[in-house]
């Protein structure tokens, strides 16, 4: 009788499994990882957007109503004032809208809610003394007391002789990890 020796037996199968495997396995890991990368950087470029059309919009806004709820906040010893898609009735009319529309904004699949999107008014030419309390208010998150905390390199007495509101945008585009973006801007009178 003669015996078939085609093919391969289960032993030299397993063993080629585990060889392909160990290949694939690291491949795989790096292929997954990349991909969480690639998700982070299109949110990243996506939250990039939303802050530049947020500091866009507020520099198409009014001045004088802007100026005036900033003054209220001074007057009651806050020194800013905090936006979110709730605050944006205390607007006039028209900015109502516009700020409806810029906390609402989706940009590439990217949706912010109340807590991933605010937007900080301060006064840009506060006495120096006014800015410690800011910097160590808990109540504005960590990153944008640190932009404030920029600001007090400036020289004690600046000659500045016109309205100067600056615009933080604070932005949690990302969960795990925490990833947080920051941009600043001026607006003029």
């Amino acid at each position: 009788m003669l015996k078939n020796e085609k093919g391969f037996s289960i032993i030299e199968l397993l063993i080629i499994v585990f060889i392909s495997s160990v290949i694939i396995w690291p491949a795989m890991t790096t292929l997954v990882g990349n991909m969480e990368i690639n998700t982070r950087l299109h949110y990243r470029r996506s939250a990039s957007g939303i802050a530049a059309s947020a500091l866009y919009g507020f520099d198409k806004m009014d001045f004088s109503t802007i100026d005036a709820l900033l003054e209220v906040e001074n007057g009651l010893g806050n020194y800013y004032l905090e936006l979110d898609s709730n605050s944006c009735p205390d607007l006039a009319t028209d900015d109502q809208l516009l700020c409806g529309e810029l906390f609402s904004l989706i940009y590439n699949d990217l949706t912010l809610s109340n807590d991933e999107f605010k937007i900080y008014l301060y006064d840009y030419n506060l006495p120096h003394e006014y800015y410690d309390p800011l910097i160590a208010d808990a109540r504005i998150p960590q990153e944008v007391r640190d932009e404030i905390a920029t600001i007090t390199s400036f020289p004690l007495n600046p000659i500045v002789d016109f309205d100067l509101i600056r615009v933080t945008v604070w932005i949690q585009y990302s969960d795990s990890p925490v990833s947080i973006m920051i941009v600043s801007g001026l607006i003029l009178r």
